[in-house]
């Protein structure tokens, strides 16, 4: 029996041969091969870093590496999916792989991402519109019923959450959708899922033959400049459509960024980045219920709000004026205005520029990535903010000590490392504490308006005293010593490296000094007492820089 896929694909497509989209012609050969096969020049580029260092040789068509990263952190196996140069490029493929010029049709649902059309049109396929309705929610029963009519409609896009008004669509009205629509194929375009409260269809489009979802790494993930999206779909599908796209599809240094981005090591920064963007999202939608310019603001479940506007040429040269880019949206509503959720200082000017003005402080934030052939260190902070606190050295206790640190410091901590536990855990604990100690410096900016020093703390029998200053200026004195060669897994040789690697990265003085009888009680008293001394340290004392010098 024919598939639904090759019944609705363009004579053109099926008479192409079928893509290598696992690049199998590379599976017989290691990393070492020599490789004459494609007239690359052997020479490395004379460009430094080592992101540049393969970009000589073409990529892989089809990346298996990220394939595989990219379908587990979808939930599909890496033959449901099809890696392509963004969500955009998946759109495309599929209206070139179905849609006859001038004979068939997609469906989409406006106001929606004006990609769907564009690429229809540029096929020359008929472009048919179900709108959504005047709150900008999808009607299953309208858009079936609009559908009931339309002959030869390939492909059915549908947009959740909805770009640019933010509305989600229920899971079940998209099956609905396709169980209705079963010689069609239904795209839904879950670019934004992440800062929504959806459950991803990905599982059910790679076992349904006329579903399709698409995601991309340009939101969530922050690489909109490396042009990383997929396709999911039945295998039969996704081999099928991967036919139309180009020999090399995606750039070597977007494959690696891509891979990079989605080592277990980031996935804890990414996720608590998404969390804050949500609430920003909230903030800055009831902040804008205040403006005086700004009507019918909508919170939907994008990184983004959408809102209404008396006057938006005013407007835009206002904002023009001050260099702030949002989308205008005409298209939507008159007055239609989408604004991207950015920094919490990026907010404010603009919230600023709509007349809302809140007097608050932006909160200082660090966030640093460092990576060695050791470890890999992924850090996020918060100085003002008591959570959340996640932590994952893959070594238990310098979990527990690095969590006292922030508890006892009230900051919020996200810190995640892959390290070489199998030589020992030196390196881990040691780049996790340089991580930290430049994440510190990085949210600390230039010091204005801190308390610059301050501790010390009993725990059972044992004492710690911890001083710090926070002058810019690294060093590192530690009086102690620990009768156990470990606690668990955590060396106890290295308490002194991590304060002294803390004071080198952070640029501090950092002087511990501690006595008693159990080594664990005196371990954890160090770190406590270390994030005790770091809350008096980093607290809010004004405007004035702590030193007479007038620089830190």
């Amino acid at each position: 029996m024919t598939s639904l896929a090759a019944r609705l694909a363009r004579p053109e497509i099926l008479s192409l041969p079928p893509v290598d989209i696992a690049a199998q012609a590379n599976d017989a050969f290691g990393a070492d091969a020599i490789k004459l096969d494609a007239n690359e020049n052997p020479y490395a580029p004379l460009v430094e870093g080592s992101l540049a260092a393969t970009v000589n040789r073409y990529p892989e068509p089809q990346p298996a590496s990220l394939r595989r990263a990219m379908a587990a952190l979808y939930g599909v196996a890496p033959e449901s999916l099809v890696v392509t140069r963004g969500a955009d490029d998946a759109i495309d493929i599929l209206v070139r792989t179905f849609c006859r010029e001038g004979r068939d049709a997609v469906s989409i649902c406006p106001p929606t991402f004006s990609a769907y059309a564009q690429f229809a049109r540029l096929q020359g396929a008929r472009v048919v519109e179900a709108p959504l309705t005047a709150t900008f929610d999808f009607d299953a029963d309208a858009f079936l019923a609009a559908m009931g009519e339309v002959a030869d409609l390939k492909l059915a896009f549908l947009c959740s959450p909805n770009n640019p008004t933010g509305n989600p669509i229920a899971p079940a009205d998209v099956i609905r959708v396709a169980e209705a629509l079963p010689d069609a194929i239904v795209v839904l375009d879950e670019a934004y899922i992440e800062f929504s409260e959806l459950e991803s269809l990905a599982a059910e489009a790679a076992r349904r033959d006329n579903l399709v979802v698409l995601r991309t790494l340009s939101k969530a993930y922050g690489l909109a400049g490396a042009r990383v999206g997929c396709a999911i779909g039945t295998a039969e599908l996704i081999q099928l459509i991967a036919r139309a796209l180009p020999p090399y599809p995606l750039p070597t240094l977007s494959i690696q960024a891509a891979l990079a981005s989605l080592s277990p090591s980031r996935r804890s920064v990414h996720a608590e980045r998404i969390e804050r963007l949500k609430r920003e999202r909230a903030r800055v939608a009831g902040l804008l219920a205040t403006s005086p310019i700004a009507r019918n603001v909508r919170s939907g479940g994008g990184n983004f709000l959408f809102f209404e506007v008396d006057d938006p040429a005013d407007l835009e040269a206002k904002l023009t004026a001050l260099g702030i880019r949002v989308r205008f949206r005409p298209n939507a509503a008159p007055g239609g205005v989408r604004l991207s959720i950015g920094t919490e200082a990026e907010n404010a000017v603009a919230l600023a520029a709509l007349g809302v003005t809140t007097g608050d402080q932006p909160a200082r934030r660090g966030e640093v990535v460092r990576d060695t052939k050791e470890t890999q260190v992924a850090v996020a902070v918060n100085l003002d903010a008591a959570g959340p606190r996640r932590i994952d050295t893959g070594i238990p206790f310098y979990d527990h000590m690095l969590d006292q640190v922030a508890a006892h410091g009230g900051f919020a901590l996200t810190l995640a490392c892959q390290g070489d536990l199998d030589i020992d855990g030196h390196h881990s604990v040691e780049d996790c504490a340089i991580a930290l100690g430049q994440t510190l410096r990085q949210a600390l900016a230039d010091r204005r308006g801190i308390g610059r020093f301050g501790f010390a703390l009993p725990m059972d029998e044992a004492e710690a005293q911890v001083l710090i200053d926070l002058s810019g200026r690294p060093y590192s004195v530690f009086e102690g010593d620990f009768a156990a060669s470990h606690i668990g897994a955590y060396p106890t040789e290295m308490t002194p490296h991590v304060f002294r690697s803390l004071a080198d990265s952070l640029g501090a003085a950092i002087h511990v000094k501690v006595s008693g009888a159990n080594d664990h009680h005196k371990t954890e008293a160090c770190f406590k007492a270390f994030g005790r001394a770091l809350r008096q340290a980093v607290a809010r004392d004004g405007e004035a820089l702590p030193s007479t010098k007038g620089v830190l």
